[in-house]
């Protein structure tokens, strides 16, 4: 079933107080409930649930994650030095990611999603899994773009750097919030828009950092954020291994 069709059935759908089909109501729950006590029914694996997610959000993600990469690469194209331009642009790819991460809590659904079989830390992981693939696609591109028709004499160590350390600052800050219960979909953007203007004020206050020979200290901050990163990802997956109820809807 669509989502659209789901919305329509949710919105037509009138609550009732007669006692009596409450009464059959919880009755056939308990049938139900003691019939699957008994029934032994294999759960699905997690690679199972992430192709449903696949499924269900891998065209709207890839397709926001490319609208994406052509802005931006349309914005780069009119700017003549824009290798220190790529770090305040990366953000943005997060931010397009925000609909598909919260969707549930945009369309006033949250509370259907947390009774699902799988918890919120699975579902998380799973669009984060779908997300990154999207990412490496789109920065791939993003780097070939660059090298083939914008020669600025910056190597290719460079811009992967530039590429990926703002990307995974970012991502890991959205995480810590959400895992520390300090809001979602709103603390989350705040963290991408936040990220991009400190690296807009970065590149325009020290440029030398966007030259060749800064290689090294750019490869300092990627395994700085890189660290951060592999352990906000631990916490989520040990969360999801655990069954804990994560971040803010605890």
């Amino acid at each position: 079933m669509r989502v659209n069709q789901i919305k329509k059935c949710l919105s037509s759908y009138e609550g009732t107080e007669n006692t009596q089909k409450m009464e059959e109501t919880i009755a056939e729950c308990r049938r139900i409930t003691r019939e699957n006590a008994t029934a032994s029914r294999p759960r699905s694996s997690f690679l199972d649930f992430l192709s449903e997610v696949l499924r269900m959000n891998g065209k709207i993600i890839l397709g926001g994650q490319m609208f994406t990469l052509v802005i931006i690469c349309l914005i780069i194209q009119m700017v003549s030095d824009y290798p220190k331009l790529i770090p305040v642009f990366i953000p943005f790819f997060i931010l397009a990611a925000l609909p598909v991460l919260f969707r549930a809590e945009i369309n006033h659904m949250s509370e259907i999603e947390l009774a699902t079989r799988n918890s919120y830390a699975q579902l998380l992981l799973a669009r984060l899994i779908l997300i990154g693939a999207a990412d490496i696609i789109c920065f791939t591109l993003l780097l070939a773009v660059k090298i083939c028709c914008f020669r600025s004499g910056i190597g290719l160590l460079n811009l992967i750097l530039y590429v990926f350390v703002p990307y995974m600052l970012c991502t890991a800050a959205m995480l810590r919030m959400i895992r520390s219960g300090k809001g979602r979909i709103i603390s989350s953007a705040m963290v991408a828009l936040t990220a991009s203007f400190l690296w807009g004020i970065i590149a325009f206050a020290m440029p030398g950092l966007y030259v060749g020979s800064a290689v090294g200290v750019w490869m300092i901050c990627f395994i700085v954020f890189g660290v951060f990163f592999i352990r906000e990802m631990e916490y989520l997956i040990s969360y999801v291994k655990e069954g804990k109820i994560y971040g803010v809807v605890a």
